[in-house]
């Protein structure tokens, strides 16, 4: 028995607190695959009667383990009767051919050596030498490495094994596209994610830890950049690219971040009164605000990043609005736009949905799918953000390109001048794919929540038509396919939350182990450094990304024990 306000998309209903012939459905039992049916039912009903081995297992995170789960009968696991789909890890043996470790050492010196000196074989970094791309291919015939689970978007059946009861959601598979699959593999080779850490990435790590030894300067510092030599044909030639270096580590840094995060909320919530209450909007305010954001996302965008999905979880308009400035200003430090175009891109995360202040909150927070008179609507919000804010003079031209296109489409779908390909500036194909993927990943009335890495799947199904791929390409190397902050499951079972990411092997970032195998939350969490594992043990892998409430857990909860 759950609440009606529990009921989710996929869930199979069997029972209802009242007689089923006294309601509009005609099966007594049946899989909820439409938001209307959910949207009926929430006007018939308050509590209902589901079988969780009917429903979608997705359909289920946001519930607390033991709800949906019954207890082993014995300490033997469960045995699972059926055909499933199971992912399995492993990693390559700990001996390593001798020639194989000769030409990593060897290649690994050369490296150091560029890195410090500055100078670039140029022959030599066009092409790796015969010798060490024989005995590499020589090596790894010696063991198969199995397909990663992020990288499989073809199911693969085998035989039925014991299965524990804390291992049974472990065994989903949720679909992906080829190309998704094929881009995360060119980012992130098997070869490096089951290697053990060779002689340069050791030397490599060290090297970063002795850096972030050292006492750093202000964050505040204004500082000159190298330009950037490759310039993106998609990026506009006008804009004067150049390369950020973290100024601060994430510990540090988080504490600038704060007080930018505060009076940027400081700043929106007025916002939000001024207009509900008819008063003008006062731009001048947002302008510092922005300012201490851009210079946060220079010195280290990761402690944004972790305050963002701490404390923005909510479904207010300007919540989402600091969410979509702080990516925008992540994936533009990433391309390497100026400090100047990040204060712009800043502008257009905060700014464009004003719009949506004025419209009746039962529109807003409707929990099913639009009528045509409700989502046309909705659509003039756009027009009605550039009128708020133009009231209080003329925008930049950046920032007007941002707000008027983000609902903008590559194949000419969107709204509200229907503008196709090339018509659509770079700012507004950046704010369509960041406005998209924070809105997948936030608490909606008309939708569930998405995890992180589910989000990018779909960012990239719709970069076949819809936005532009390789901006979308740009935005996951940007945040990372698990973001900082964002939910995760271990090959294990526990549930976990990213910390910090390894600059090395992004998919083995530092993580906060929330709870057991069993989902159960634990009084003491604790810190594992997914890169730095006993090599006597099987090492822990993430096996997918978890949408924030997964299996009841309030990620926000153990804020306090990052900060």
């Amino acid at each position: 028995m759950i609440s009606i306000s529990d009921l989710r998309v996929g869930m199979f209903v069997v029972e209802l607190d009242r007689p089923w012939e006294k309601t509009s459905f005609l099966l007594q039992g049946f899989l909820l695959t439409e938001l209307l049916d959910c949207q009926t039912l929430q006007s018939m009903v308050r509590e209902l009667t589901i079988d969780p081995s009917r429903s979608d297992p997705t359909a289920l995170l946001h519930l607390p383990w033991d709800s949906v789960h019954l207890p082993p009968e014995d300490d033997e696991p469960a045995i699972e009767q059926q055909t499933t789909v199971r992912v399995s890890y492993s990693a390559p043996p700990a001996k390593i051919d001798e020639r194989y470790s000769l030409g990593v050492v060897t290649n690994g010196v050369k490296q150091i050596w560029q890195a410090f000196t500055g100078v670039e074989d140029a022959p030599s970094a066009r092409k790796k030498s015969k010798v060490f791309q024989e005995n590499s291919s020589n090596s790894r015939q010696n063991f198969i490495q199995p397909v990663p689970y992020y990288l499989r978007y073809a199911s693969v059946t085998t035989a039925a094994q014991d299965v524990s009861m804390a291992e049974r959601t472990a065994q989903l598979v949720p679909p992906s596209t080829a190309s998704f699959s094929q881009f995360i593999e060119e980012l992130y080779p098997r070869d490096v994610i089951y290697a053990p850490l060779d002689f340069y990435e050791r030397i490599q790590g060290w090297v970063i830890k002795w850096k972030a030894a050292k006492p750093y300067q202000s964050t505040r510092e204004q500082k000159q950049f190298i330009a950037r030599k490759k310039h993106p044909e998609f990026i506009p030639s006008t804009l004067n690219l150049v390369i950020y270096k973290d100024r601060a580590p994430m510990q540090e840094e988080i504490k600038h971040a704060s007080v930018a995060v505060s009076r940027t909320q400081e700043f929106l919530a007025k916002m939000s009164d001024d207009i509900h209450d008819g008063r003008e909007l006062e731009l001048d305010q947002v302008r510092p605000a922005v300012q201490l954001l851009t210079e946060s996302v220079i010195a280290n965008p990761s402690a944004l990043m972790w305050l963002i999905r701490m404390q923005s979880e909510d479904v207010e308009t300007y919540a989402h609005g600091l969410k979509v400035a702080v990516y925008m200003m992540t994936l533009g430090r990433h391309l390497g736009f100026a400090r100047q175009q990040l204060n712009e891109l800043g502008m257009i995360g905060l700014l464009m949905d004003v719009g949506k202040l004025s419209m009746p909150e039962e529109i807003l927070k409707k929990p099913a799918k639009l009528d045509d008179e409700e989502r046309l609507i909705v659509c003039q919000h756009v027009a009605t953000s550039l009128h708020k804010l133009q009231q209080n003079g003329p925008l930049s031209h950046n920032v007007y390109l941002g707000i008027s296109q983000h609902h903008e489409r590559l194949d000419g779908t969107g709204y509200p001048q229907g503008l196709k390909a090339e018509e659509i500036s770079i700012y507004g194909r950046m704010a369509a794919i960041v406005d998209s993927f924070a809105a997948m990943t936030s608490v909606r009335a008309y939708d569930s929540t998405r995890s992180a890495f589910d989000a990018m799947k779909e960012l990239f199904k719709q970069a076949e038509l819809e936005l532009h791929a390789p901006l979308v390409e740009e935005f996951v190397q940007a945040i990372g396919i698990f973001p900082i902050g964002s939910m995760i499951e271990l090959s294990t079972g526990e549930a976990a939350i990213v910390l910090e990411h390894n600059k090395l092997r992004r998919l083995e970032p530092q993580i906060l182990v929330l709870t057991n195998a069993d989902k159960e939350a634990l009084v003491h969490p604790w810190v594992l450094n997914l890169m730095h594992q006993s090599p006597d043990a099987e090492p822990i892998r993430i096996l997918r990304g978890l949408p924030d409430g997964a299996y009841g857990i309030d990620s926000r909860s153990f804020y306090v024990a990052k900060s």
